[in-house]
């Protein structure tokens, strides 16, 4: 570009703006125009081709009128917002740049929602298998997203561009914490939190009789075990052992089932063992970065509220690693970026952010994507008012980025090789783009319902209000959205309006409770998506703790008047009805903590029990518990003994042969193919052990059916009960897949078809 047209350009956009009103008004229109244009032609293609010009010629008008003198219906627009509250103050005249660029903050937030949540996903009802439900919530999700997005991008430019008299100004600090402060602190914190969730946790791996069956005999734990025994038998974890909790989690839950005997009874140990020591390692890092009564609050909190702690009975699918990294990268970015002021400009910090992002992400997909998140919300949050500058913030994220991948593809490279990276990235988009467009999402799994009966009888009123299930947790999930919502809006402000002039020690509660505030909204949104009491409980690591601290930031920071008055009131009654519900269970935990040293002595002879049995041959029973008087239940069961035959039978057919196993998907979830591929020992063709464990289409069937029928020297067995399954109309089509051999098994009864291809 030519030195003149540069600086012309240059002045045009740096010179003064008028018009703000009227600037504002043009951008609204705008952002609801995208909206019609997206309900009215949801196309993807036909909704770029419509929302590129409107928000070409949207900005060009912006342009001219913010350029343009001051117009008598900007008066009158000011004069509107005046009377309803919403008159802009500027410290100054602000550029036209800074005006353009607001408005295209505005308007691209309008229309990237319209693209995100209105156009079509592609995926329709007829596309989705039949245990899969589809319930597209990307409106909700995303209007979650992009409204404190808005506040965010709208409080950063007020900083920056329309008052900009915001900095830092050192404060009385409170003295440090010494390392031996430090030290005890942590013991303590571990020692609490073993005793008051740890054993308990624990305790579920002993099995509660001999009888009966055990805890870990559960359909959560189930499906993980057919795609352990593929990477037993030699299958790339993830990859083709596939599974939908990460490859990190695979490979975690592998090498414990390994060490505490490959049983299911081992997994569950291992799992469990887990989820302790992220309990535990938690805490102690809450105590660590906010302190000893943050860290103690949280302990109460997640007896209070839904936590991890109430959804470890179903530990094989919430196990704690799939969320860890989060809020741990919460905390830290508000202790880096608002705690330790504009000098702390060393790259150890976001190295270190980075890794656990990083490791996080290696583990789950939700540590990826949530942890990109909770960065980006930081940045927006803290950065205008952190007194870095722009690039000495673009310069924190590029570091803590680069070294989260580095971290991330070292892990993947180190494990099943550097050549396998892209197909994890793949696996990991593609699943979360299916929960994104609605598969398997719900409203809420549990059965509830509210009746409001309203009749006038005789002249008389009679009302009635009646609910059937749980309706508490489901206001839970969609009342705490909007109030994290409010709250990070409040917060945005406190910190606009008030960070530069606040004391130490305001300062030090401010930027601990805004780093709860974003690790607690960015882990609700998984809550959002997939709407149950476990799903709600499972990444609720700092929802309970900021509730507990709400009513404090409300008393606090905000100042006095109505606002104040009704968020007080609503967290003191929060924490109130919190506390009558869940009396019991306070009462429970402080007796449980009285038996901690029973408890871990018969958990440890458990553990020492399953780790002895490492290495040892395993038959049917064992492969259910090595622990031989645990297995009396499980030999009981009316399946045992088909299922041991069926498994002798298949063994001595197949002769080590990879085999497809086809059964039918009944109501009963113990009738899934992975008991069969686990306690049989039999290496999938496919790689897929249970179409029940992951989120599939039809599509994603059909790719399955193609990849066995185009597998060479393959076996499938077929259940008596689904001789009339897609694959196996496929698999007799003999132009599809040329002449197999049937043999037919036969034992107590007549359990299917065995169909190999020939040589």
């Amino acid at each position: 570009m030519p030195p003149g047209i540069a600086q012309r350009l240059q002045w045009a956009l740096q010179g003064p703006a008028s018009n703000l009103y009227l600037c504002g008004a043009i951008s609204l229109v705008a952002a609801a125009l995208l909206i019609v244009e997206a309900v009215v032609f949801p196309a993807k293609a036909t909704f770029i081709l419509l929302a590129a010009p409107t928000i070409i010629a949207a900005l060009v008008l912006v342009y001219l009128v913010a350029r343009a003198g001051i117009l008598r219906v900007d008066d009158a627009i000011g004069h509107f917002a005046a009377g309803v509250g919403l008159a802009i103050r500027p410290g100054g005249t602000p550029s036209v740049f800074a005006v353009v660029l607001y408005c295209a903050g505005v308007v691209g937030a309008f229309g990237g929602y319209a693209w995100l949540a209105l156009t079509k996903t592609g995926i329709t009802r007829d596309d989705v298998v039949v245990v899969w439900s589809l319930l597209d919530k990307r409106q909700p999700v995303f209007f979650y997203l992009v409204v404190v997005a808005l506040v965010l991008f709208h409080r950063a430019m007020v900083c920056l561009f329309f008052a900009p008299s915001y900095g830092w100004r050192e404060a009385p600090g409170t003295p440090r914490r010494s390392w031996l402060a430090r030290l005890v602190g942590a013991v303590v914190v571990a020692v609490v939190a073993y005793c008051w969730f740890g054993v308990e946790v624990l305790r579920d791996v002993v099995p509660a009789g001999e009888a009966a069956l055990a805890k870990f005999y559960e359909y959560h734990s189930l499906v993980h075990l057919g795609a352990l025994e593929q990477i037993r038998l030699g299958a790339t974890p993830y990859v083709e052992a596939q599974t939908q909790y990460g490859l990190g989690n695979q490979l975690l839950a592998y090498l414990l089932t390994k060490a505490f005997g490959f049983s299911n009874h081992g997994f569950y140990a291992g799992v469990l063992l887990v989820d302790v020591v992220c309990i535990v390692a938690f805490f102690v890092i809450v105590q660590q970065v906010l302190g000893l009564g943050w860290s103690l609050a949280g302990l109460l909190g997640w007896v209070l509220w839904p936590s991890p702690a109430t959804v470890l009975d179903l530990a094989s699918w919430a196990v704690l690693t799939r969320w860890f990294a989060v809020p741990i990268v919460a905390l830290l970015m508000a202790r880096l970026l608002l705690a330790a002021g504009p000098h702390a400009g060393s790259w150890i910090a976001p190295v270190g952010a980075g890794l656990i992002w990083g490791v996080g992400g290696f583990m789950s997909q939700e540590n990826l994507s949530g942890g990109l998140l909770v960065l980006i919300f930081s940045l927006a949050l803290y950065g205008p008012v952190c007194s870095r500058s722009l690039a000495g913030l673009a310069r924190f994220s590029g570091i803590f980025l680069a070294s989260g991948a580095t971290a991330f593809v070292l892990l993947i490279a180190g494990t099943i090789g550097v050549g396998h990276t892209l197909d994890v990235v793949r696996r990991i988009s593609a699943q979360s783009a299916l929960v994104m467009a609605g598969v398997s999402n719900s409203v809420w799994s549990d059965n509830v319902g509210l009746t409001l009966t309203l009749e006038i009888v005789y002249g008389w009123w009679e009302d009635s209000l009646k609910t059937h299930g749980d309706v508490r947790p489901v206001l839970q999930v969609y009342g705490f959205a909007v109030l994290l919502m409010v709250v990070i809006g409040l917060v945005a402000g406190y910190l606009g309006r008030s960070w530069r002039t606040a004391s130490g020690p305001q300062r030090q509660f401010v930027w601990k409770f805004a780093g709860v505030t974003i690790g607690a909204y960015v882990l609700h949104l998984f809550a959002l998506l997939r709407s149950d009491l476990s799903h709600f409980a499972g990444p609720s690591y700092l929802l309970p703790l900021f509730l507990l601290a709400l009513p404090v930031f409300a008393w606090r920071c905000l100042r006095p008047g109505l606002g104040r008055g009704l968020l007080l009131l609503l967290s003191v009654a929060l924490i109130a009805e919190a506390a009558i519900v869940g009396r019991s269970e306070l009462v429970r935990h402080v007796q449980a903590a009285g038996d901690t040293w029973k408890n871990s002595m018969a958990v440890r002879e458990v553990y020492r029990a399953l780790s002895a049995a490492k290495g040892q041959p395993l038959d049917a029973a064992a492969r259910y518990s090595p622990i031989p008087r645990y297995q009396t239940a499980f030999r009981n069961t009316p399946s045992f003994a088909e299922l041991e035959e069926l498994a002798g039978l298949l063994r001595d057919k197949l002769q080590g042969r990879p085999v497809e196993l086809v059964l039918p998907a009944t109501e009963d979830p113990m009738n899934d193919p992975e008991l069969l591929y686990f306690f049989g020992g039999f290496r999938s063709v496919s790689g897929i052990t249970s179409p029940r464990s992951l989120i599939w289409t039809k599509s994603d069937r059909d790719a399955w059916i193609a990849k066995v029928l185009g597998a060479k020297n393959a076996c499938v067995f077929f259940d008596s009960r689904a001789l009339d399954s897609p694959l196996f109309r496929a698999w007799s089509d003999t132009t599809r897949n040329g002449v197999v051999s049937d043999e037919p098994i036969v034992g107590r009864r007549r359990y299917g078809v065995l169909s190999c291809k020939a040589g």
